[in-house]
């Protein structure tokens, strides 16, 4: 029973993995690459007095979402390998936005689909040892 469930939590793993890629490389049409490395601009912007950033803070809340289920179904229960995955998994997408000309590459974007995995993590934990 118990490699039946690892196989069963690496296939949910995977699957969301790729559907991951899907949304954030495959589904769009190659163009220009760019990228925005200032370290949470849309929130310092907002929370100056710019209303139009609102969209791009609420985006950022959705990234962290977006990769709660990357650290709650992370096949390998270690904090630092979720974090480290997690950390990889975002990076390489970014790199592949810019360089594939996907999409805008940012720094928000890693640190927010990091958190999210972290955030997973951390669901998993609780699910797991409630009392702990």
């Amino acid at each position: 029973m118990r490699g039946i469930k690892r196989k069963l939590i690496w296939t949910v793993f995977i699957a969301y993995c790729l559907f991951v890629l899907y949304l954030t490389v495959f589904s769009r049409q190659p163009g220009h690459g760019k990228m925005d490395l200032r370290f949470m601009w849309s929130y310092r912007e907002y929370f100056a007095g710019n209303p139009a950033r609102k969209k791009d803070v609420i985006q950022n809340l959705q990234n962290i979402l977006f990769f709660v289920p990357f650290g709650l179904f992370h096949p390998v229960k270690k904090w630092q390998a979720v974090i480290v995955t997690g950390f990889l998994f975002s990076l390489g997408i970014e790199l592949v936005q810019y360089f594939g000309g996907y999409g805008l590459a940012e720094l928000d974007d890693l640190l927010c689909n990091t958190l999210g995995a972290v955030i997973g993590f951390l669901v998993w934990m609780l699910i797991r040892d409630p009392q702990g």
